[in-house]
């Protein structure tokens, strides 16, 4: 969905006057160079053609209404979500929030919520560089570096593999009753130390560089089937209460970032406060990747949420979802076990989205938000309420990998750069009064 109240997809692309964007491979020998800074950014700027006509009655929407003449300004308090995806969520999410920075809106987030790739991107923003092109090229560094290669290495390290077999090893054998024998060594470590080493550090969470943006990191709890929500003002998990122990970031990342196929859960024993009046107890969590629970990010900032009932409760008049989604999948069959459950999953998670969507739709409608904007990388751009010059088309970006290996330069621009084109002309669609 690239926009408030409609996800639905369709056929058909809209086509820039100049030609379509395709990937340009260097010939060998070939080296790899980037504009300046100001031409790039002139290039980036994603402005609707006027000599074409405008799709926006095709869409649904409930725009922000702009403000009275007269009326006092009072700054915007924008929630941010930055989905799940590996780094093509990290790079996507890397344009919308360009075009947040170019349109001077990055200043009034107050809460960024991020899954999995997109708790990493939310990491590097919040605990890293104060100043926006520093941690621009962090970002750009990482996504080009990669983590897959030396997570990979860190793991098959002769002390990390007995370490790893010792715990599995123990936890197999050893049974108790109440809470489990924690499996306290895995390959998940490597995920961890690789984000210490490069970035993070021992940093806690409550040590954001911006001193007042609250962050959330999820990760979903096993045991449970709850969230396990990491923030810079509180951690919690519902079943269980507030987290009272420090945690660094890189283990909070980890744990949103641990995508079960690949990562086994991050095992800990945590100390919880259900209430001041209340003693405190000692949990186990099993913690996974975090998009199992909300890939989108976008529950924890849904309006009308009880303090009564969650630790993590966010005023914010203004939502924008970075969305590193594919879209829908092209159609298929099969008639074998793997083709039905990977199908089955794919119909009840892009159900519970679509459900996210559409709360935060009519919450828009009703006035409990005064804008909702949802940039989506596999939106069909047939669907967009309005042309935008240049375009890079869905189709040749929405397939790219969910993982964390190295992107290649043009990659890394095209993702980037669509997710910086959809986030602006939405803004100026949606929420023209920002």
């Amino acid at each position: 969905m690239a926009s408030m109240g409609q996800w639905e997809h369709g056929g058909g692309h809209l086509r820039s006057p100049r030609q379509a964007w395709s990937p340009r491979w260097p010939e060998a020998g070939a080296t790899c160079t980037f504009e300046p800074p100001d031409r790039r950014l002139a290039r980036r700027l994603a402005i609707p053609d006027p000599a074409r006509p405008s799709h926006a009655s095709d869409v649904v929407v409930s725009a922000a209404t702009p403000p009275s003449p007269g009326a006092p300004v009072t700054p915007p308090r924008i929630g941010l979500a930055i989905s799940g995806g590996g780094f093509r969520a990290t790079c996507f999410g890397l344009g919308c929030l360009r075009a947040l920075h170019d349109q001077d809106l990055l200043q009034h987030v107050s809460v960024i919520s991020g899954v999995s790739g997109g708790s990493l991107l939310t990491a590097l923003y919040a605990y890293g560089p104060i100043g926006f092109g520093a941690f621009d090229a962090l970002v750009v560094e990482q996504l080009r570096r990669g983590l897959q290669l030396e997570v990979a290495a860190r793991a098959v390290h002769p002390r990390a593999v007995g370490k790893a077999v010792l715990h599995a090893v123990r936890a197999t054998l050893v049974h108790r009753s109440g809470e489990p024998i924690l499996r306290g060594a895995t390959r998940t470590d490597a995920l961890r130390d690789t984000l210490a080493a490069r970035v993070f550090a021992d940093r806690l969470l409550h040590e954001p560089s911006h001193p007042s943006l609250a962050t959330v990191i999820t990760a979903a709890d096993l045991r449970t089937g709850n969230a396990v929500r990491f923030g810079s003002l509180r951690s919690s998990c519902s079943a269980y209460g507030t987290i009272e122990d420090p945690i660094t970031v890189a283990e909070a990342v980890a744990a949103s970032a641990a995508f079960p196929v690949f990562f086994p859960a991050v095992e800990r024993t945590y100390t919880f406060q259900s209430r001041p009046s209340e003693a405190r107890e000692r949990h186990t969590v099993l913690l996974t990747d975090g998009g199992v629970y909300d890939n989108l990010g976008l529950s924890v900032l849904e309006p009308g949420r009880s303090g009564e009932h969650t630790a993590h409760k966010y005023d914010v008049d203004y939502i924008v979802a970075c969305d590193s989604g594919r879209g829908r999948p092209h159609l298929s069959a099969g008639h074998f076990a793997t083709w039905r459950l990977r199908r089955a999953f794919e119909i009840s998670h892009r159900r519970v989205q679509d459900a996210a969507r559409g709360r935060l739709h009519e919450a828009a409608t009703d006035g409990r938000l005064k804008g909702f904007v949802h940039a989506y990388l596999g939106m069909p751009d047939s669907r967009l309420p309005m042309p935008v010059t240049d375009l890079i088309p869905a189709d040749q970006v929405r397939h790219y990998p969910t993982d964390f290996r190295a992107m290649d330069p043009w990659v890394l621009e095209a993702i980037s750069l669509r997710g910086e084109q959809l986030t602006r002309a939405l803004l100026a669609h949606y929420c023209p009064s920002l």
